[in-house]
C-alpha cells in the first residue's frame, strides 16, 4: 500500500488517548485512540462510498479528533497510513 504523508496537528484529541496507555473494557480491550481509528476508517469508507454511517455524523469531527485536514478521499487515506504505522511500530 502506497503511504500517504500524514500532517496532524499536535494538540489532537487523537494523539492524547494514544499517549495515555490504559487498556479500558470499554472500547473492546484496547486503547481509546486506536479504537476510535479503526471505526473512524469504516466510517469514513462508508462516506467514501455516498453512506453516512449514522444521522449526525460529519467528516469534520473526524478531522478535528485526528488533527488532520483535507477532503473524502484524502482522510481516508492518511487514516490508513496511520493505521499501518500503528501496526509496524
Amino acid at each position: 500500500m502506497n503511504k500517504v504523508q500524514v500532517t496532524m496537528n499536535e494538540d489532537s484529541q487523537f494523539l492524547k488517548d494514544i499517549e495515555y496507555n490504559s487498556l479500558d473494557t470499554n472500547f473492546m480491550g484496547t486503547n481509546k485512540g486506536l479504537y476510535n481509528l479503526m471505526i473512524s476508517i469504516g466510517q469514513v469508507t462508508l462516506f467514501s462510498k455516498g453512506i453516512k454511517p449514522t444521522r449526525k455524523w460529519t467528516l469534520k469531527s473526524v478531522k478535528e479528533y485526528f488533527g488532520i485536514k483535507g477532503n473524502t478521499q484524502s482522510v481516508l487515506a492518511q487514516l490508513k497510513t496511520l493505521n499501518e504505522i500503528i501496526k509496524e511500530g
